[in-house]
């Protein structure tokens, strides 16, 4: 049984209260165990419609001037550059 939105119960881990985390996602090298495939060449989310709200939330395509800074940083993580409009574009005609 999953908690709410249907996460796993083995994907998460308590931090405070009813506030939960992924696994993977509080290590100094942060991946979620979620994820499957490999950073930087096709990757997806195991649980895409199960996925939890900051996952919902998430907007990669700040090229197209409608997200934010945290896929900048995520991909500035895994030593990737920013995304421009025509990958934005290409991914997003792909959902």
């Amino acid at each position: 049984m999953g908690y709410a939105g249907g996460v796993p119960r083995e994907m998460v881990v308590p931090v405070i209260g009813t506030l939960l985390r992924m696994k993977g996602t509080d290590e100094n090298e942060s991946r979620c165990v979620a994820l499957s495939g490999e950073v930087g060449k096709e990757t997806r989310c195991t649980i895409y419609a199960q996925r939890p709200s900051p996952c919902r939330e998430f907007n990669p395509y700040a090229a197209l001037g409608i997200g934010d800074e945290a896929c900048t940083r995520a991909r500035r993580r895994h030593g990737l550059p920013p995304l421009e409009e025509n990958q934005a574009t290409s991914a997003s005609s792909l959902a």
